[in-house]
């Protein structure tokens, strides 16, 4: 049988774990041309939940617009990536199409052939515009588009923390937040990863964004509904989990989303009808293994320092990075040198700090760390 778990973003119509009262909320946001800012930890289920949410959203007849920022590295990039959804969202419907080729004059549509869908649509600009000019006009555009949509509309621009990185980050956050502001019939959605970053974007009274848009964190699942999930996912597809074996599994990955999938997918791969202590071992170790790759890139960019302050912490979590025991411990340098080290992690969300301590986001990952260690 096919294996019921999934370890991609999921599709439209397979099983969500738990998050009913979330995505009710967030469509609840949608309808009423609310802004929301809606940040977790990687691979939580953002974009598969706002997915939903657009999915749901676009049988009522309202228009929906995804926007991945995700490694933008300019202007002209942002500008192309949004030009061209929203005529993708407009292209089988000929009368808006037209519209849409008026209100965003500064963009020509291209179909071009694709080995893989037959065609596919992109932009061309049509204009000389270039950097923040272009950034208004197309953003004058888009609300031409906006008001001319009576049904209302909803934008998610998906890891747009991105936008930081962008030279002109400061004007673009200004320019983004004068047009928005004038949208009243439509909803943005300003989802991301890097919470550090987005809670500055929207927190920080000094930057354009501030107080304008709804936080909304996701959570990590409910142990008693993954556990459920889990249980049920193996019977769907012809096996048998016992309820210590799912509880084991909800823990260690302590409610994350992604290996609440993750690693049911890979004991499911290795097991017979009856799922054994042994299959969520050897599974647990299949993922450690797969999972290798990613880990090793997430240390190749950090520091010395930085690698043993990540370390010190996926093998003891603590309230207190800077007692002298701890320093002395994990020989994390100086208390000036660690406190430029804890803004770094924080910044790429490696690591997070609760009102209890300072641990790492991904607790897999933690565990890799931990294995690799030796401990």
């Amino acid at each position: 049988m096919k294996n019921p778990f999934y370890f991609r973003e999921l599709p439209l119509n397979a099983p969500f774990c738990d998050r009913q009262t979330e995505l009710a909320e967030l469509l609840s946001h949608a309808e009423n041309r609310a802004n929301v800012v809606l940040y977790s930890p990687r691979r939580y289920g953002k974009t598969s939940i706002v997915k939903r949410v657009q999915n749901q959203l676009g049988n009522k007849s309202l228009a929906t617009v995804y926007v991945d920022f995700f490694g933008v590295d300019s202007i002209e990039d942002m500008m192309v990536r949004l030009a061209s959804r929203v005529y993708k969202y407009s292209h089988s419907n000929e009368s808006l199409f037209k519209k849409m080729m008026r209100f965003l004059s500064s963009w020509r549509p291209v179909v071009r052939p694709d080995p893989e869908y037959g065609a596919s649509l992109t932009v061309e600009p049509a204009t000389k515009l270039r950097g923040v000019e272009l950034l208004e006009e197309t953003l004058t555009g888009l609300g031409k588009f906006i008001s001319d949509h009576k049904k209302g509309c909803h934008i998610v621009f998906d890891e747009f923390q991105e936008i930081v990185e962008l030279k002109e980050s400061a004007k673009i956050e200004g320019i983004l937040r004068s047009h928005i502001q004038t949208h009243s019939n439509a909803s943005y959605f300003f989802v991301g990863s890097r919470r550090t970053i987005l809670n500055a974007i929207f927190n920080d009274k000094k930057r354009p964004f501030f107080r304008s848009a709804i936080g909304f964190n996701l959570e990590p699942l409910p142990y008693d509904e993954a556990t459920d999930f889990i249980i049920e996912q193996f019977k769907k597809g012809g096996k048998a989990c016992p309820e210590g074996i799912a509880r084991k599994i909800t823990e260690t990955v302590k409610g994350y989303p992604y290996y609440i999938q993750r690693v049911p997918y890979s004991i499911y791969e290795i097991s017979e009808k009856k799922i054994t202590d042994n299959d969520y071992f050897e599974g647990f170790k299949k993922v450690l293994d797969e999972e290798r790759q990613l880990f090793e890139a997430m240390i190749r960019v950090l520091a010395i320092q930085q690698i043993k302050l990540t370390a010190a912490l996926a093998i003891e979590p603590t309230p207190n990075v800077f007692a002298a025991e701890y320093i002395h411990r994990y020989n994390l340098g100086s208390i000036g040198g660690i406190q430029g080290t804890l803004k770094k992690l924080l910044s790429l969300d490696y690591i997070e700090k609760t009102d209890k301590e300072y641990h790492l986001v991904d607790p897999v990952f933690a565990i890799w760390l931990r294995n690799l260690k030796g401990y």
